[in-house]
C-alpha cells in the first residue's frame, strides 16, 4: 500500500469518509484503490443514511441492497417507517423518482444539488434511455473560493458558492444533472447531443457563464475563477463513473499545469501520468525498502600504479530503475531527495563499517545529492562508527546551488567536524568553476571526461589551458584527476602532462565487489611515471 492509499485509509479509520471518498477518487485505478473506494463509498453512504434517520426524517432513500453496512439501519427504518409506505419489491421506502427533491439522501445538504452517489446513478439511467446520443461530463474546480474565505471570510465564500450553483442551474433541465462532489468542485453532465462538438460546445457556453460573473466583497470585485476537465460519452468512456473519473483528472492537470482553463480528457497523458504514479510508488517502496547498493570503480594513482580509492555509484536493485538518473530525477519530483540522500548515507555507511579492513588506507569516494539536506547531527546518527567510516571517505560536491556562499559554509563545516576530504566532481561544466576553488577549498579536483577524451589529439591550445589549471591546482596542493580515460592513449597523455589520479574503463569498470587493476596496467603507469619524472 502507497503513501496515498495509506490517507485513504486513515481517513476511513477517523470516519472522514466523504473525505476518504474525495481521496480516492484521485487515486490511480488498480485492486487496492476499487477496494479503498467501494468501502470509503459504503460507509460513506451508511453515515449519511444513520444521520437521516436519526434527525427523523424517516423518509430517506436507503442504499443500494448490497451495501453491508446498511442491513440493520434498514430493519430499523422498517420499523419506524408506515408499513404502507414500504415497497417490500423493491426493498426500500416508496419515494418519488429521479429528480425529486425530496430524496434527502441524494441531495447534497448546503446547495441541494445531487450527491456523488445519486448523480452518477441519474447519469447511468440519461445513458441508458438515449445509448446513441452523446454525452458530456464536466468536472468544475473552483479556483479562488480559498481566496475569498481567507480574505473575506466563510460567509463570502457562501455566497460564492450560492452564485456558482446559480450559474449551473441555468442550465439544468431533464438531460442536465448537477452534482457537488466535493466542497470545492462541481460536476454537470448533460445528454442528448447530435455530435461530439455540439456536447463541447455546450460545456464551453457553461464555462463562459461562469467566467462573466463577478461578485463584490468588502469593495473587491471577484470573478468567478474555475478550472475544468471535460470527457464525451462514448468516445472516451461508456459508464457514468468512469466519464467523472476522467473529467475530474482532466480538470486535476488544469489546476496543476493551466489554472483557470478548460481540457477535455487526454486519454495518453492519462496513462503517462498512470506510469508516473506507478514509478512514483515504486519510489516509495525504494526508500522504505532501501533498495540500493553501490558499484566501486577504482581510482589510479598515477605516480605508482596503486589505487588511490574506488568512487561509490548508486544502483537500485530494482529492475525498473535501469539508471541512478531515474532515481534521481524521479525524487527531485517528489520533493524526496532529502529521504534519498538519507538511505544513501545509510547504505553507504553500513558498507563501509563492514569492510574496513579490506579498505585499507585507500578512500572511498561519495557524490552527496546535496551539501544542505542532511545535519551534522543526522549524519552522526547514521552509524555509530561514522568517524572512522567517514575518514576513509572523500565527499564529492557536484549540485549547483542558488547560494555558494551558504554551500561552501555548510562543507567546510563537514570537513572540521570529520576530518574528511572534498572533492569537487565533474569540473569545468555546469556550476563547477574556479570560483567553487576558492570558495570550497577543495582537497581533490575531478576534470569533466569532456577535458579528457581524445586528449591525446586535443589541440595545442586545449592542451595548454589544462597544463595551466595542473599548475593552478598543484601550487595549492590540490590533487587532479582524470574522469573517462577509456584508451591507453588517453592514460599515457594524462601521465605525461602531470595528472594525480584517474579512473576509467580502461583501468576498470565499476563492479559490486571491489577489484584492483591489471598488472601490466601497474607496469605501464609506472614506466610512464618514471619517464616523466
Amino acid at each position: 500500500m502507497n503513501k496515498n492509499e495509506r490517507h485513504v485509509l486513515t481517513s476511513i479509520l477517523a470516519g472522514q469518509y466523504e473525505e476518504a471518498l474525495s481521496l480516492a477518487g484521485k487515486l490511480t485505478a488498480g485492486t487496492d484503490t476499487d477496494l479503498l473506494r467501494n468501502v470509503a463509498l459504503s460507509l460513506s453512504e451508511a453515515s449519511a443514511y444513520a444521520k437521516a434517520l436519526c434527525e427523523g426524517r424517516l423518509a430517506a432513500a436507503p442504499p443500494d441492497h448490497d451495501n453491508p453496512f446498511c442491513r440493520t439501519l434498514k430493519k430499523l427504518q422498517k420499523m419506524l417507517w408506515p408499513a404502507e409506505m414500504w415497497d417490500e419489491n423493491a426493498n426500500k421506502a416508496s419515494l418519488p423518482e429521479r429528480g425529486s427533491a425530496t430524496r434527502y439522501f441524494d441531495r447534497d445538504i448546503e446547495t441541494g444539488l445531487y450527491s456523488r452517489r445519486a448523480f452518477l446513478w441519474n447519469a447511468r439511467a440519461l445513458i441508458e434511455e438515449a445509448p446513441d446520443e452523446y454525452g458530456i461530463m464536466f468536472s468544475i474546480g473552483l479556483d479562488n473560493l480559498r481566496y475569498v474565505n481567507d480574505t473575506h471570510g466563510y460567509e463570502s465564500g457562501d455566497v460564492y458558492i450560492a452564485k456558482v450553483v446559480e450559474i449551473l442551474r441555468q442550465c439544468a433541465g431533464d438531460s442536465v444533472l448537477l452534482s457537488r462532489p466535493a466542497g470545492d468542485e462541481f460536476a454537470v453532465y448533460a445528454h442528448g447531443f447530435d455530435d461530439e462538438d455540439s456536447a463541447l460546445a455546450f460545456a464551453q457556453e457553461t464555462r463562459k457563464r461562469l467566467l462573466n460573473t463577478t461578485l463584490e466583497f468588502d469593495g473587491e470585485t471577484i470573478r468567478l475563477r474555475t478550472s475544468q476537465g471535460a470527457a464525451v460519452y462514448p468516445n472516451d468512456a461508456i459508464s457514468s463513473n468512469v466519464l467523472l473519473n476522467y473529467a475530474t483528472n482532466a480538470m486535476f492537470s488544469v489546476q496543476n499545469f493551466n489554472r483557470g482553463t478548460f481540457l477535455r480528457f487526454n486519454p495518453e497523458a492519462y496513462r503517462a501520468k498512470a506510469a508516473m504514479m506507478s514509478r512514483q510508488e515504486r519510489l516509495d517502496e525504494l526508500l522504505e525498502e532501501r533498495r540500493i547498493h553501490f558499484a566501486f570503480q577504482p581510482i589510479v594513482n598515477l605516480h605508482d600504479g596503486t589505487i588511490y580509492g574506488y568512487e561509490a555509484l548508486m544502483r537500485s536493485t530494482r529492475s525498473d530503475f535501469p539508471s541512478p538518473l531515474d532515481i534521481l530525477q524521479l525524487a527531485e519530483v517528489q520533493y524526496k531527495l532529502p529521504q534519498l540522500e538519507y538511505i544513501t548515507f545509510l547504505v553507504i555507511f553500513d558498507w563501509v563499517a563492514q569492510h574496513l579492513g579490506l579498505l585499507s588506507q585507500r578512500k572511498v569516494f561519495f557524490n552527496i545529492i546535496s551539501a544542505n539536506y542532511l545535519t551534522m547531527e543526522e549524519l552522526r546518527q547514521i552509524h555509530p562508527d561514522y568517524v572512522d567510516i567517514i575518514r576513509h571517505m572523500v565527499i564529492e560536491i557536484t549540485e549547483t546551488a542558488s547560494n555558494e556562499k551558504e554551500m561552501a559554509r555548510r562543507i567546510n563545516q563537514f570537513r572540521q567536524d570529520f576530518s574528511t576530504l572534498i572533492a569537487i566532481d565533474d569540473f569545468g561544466v555546469a556550476s563547477s568553476n574556479l570560483y567553487r576553488i576558492v570558495d570550497f577549498r577543495p582537497e581533490i579536483i575531478k576534470l569533466d571526461r569532456f577535458f579528457v577524451s581524445d586528449i591525446h589529439k586535443a589541440a595545442p591550445d586545449k592542451k595548454k589551458l589544462i597544463l595551466d589549471f595542473i599548475e593552478f591546482c598543484h601550487s595549492r596542493n590540490i590533487l587532479i584527476v582524470a574522469e573517462g580515460v577509456e584508451t591507453a592513449e588517453e592514460l599515457e597523455c594524462i601521465i605525461r602532462m602531470g595528472f594525480d589520479l584517474c579512473q576509467g574503463y580502461y583501468l576498470g569498470r565499476p563492479e559490486f565487489q571491489l577489484q584492483e587493476i591489471k598488472d601490466e596496467h601497474v607496469l605501464m603507469i609506472r614506466r610512464l611515471a618514471a619517464a616523466s619524472v
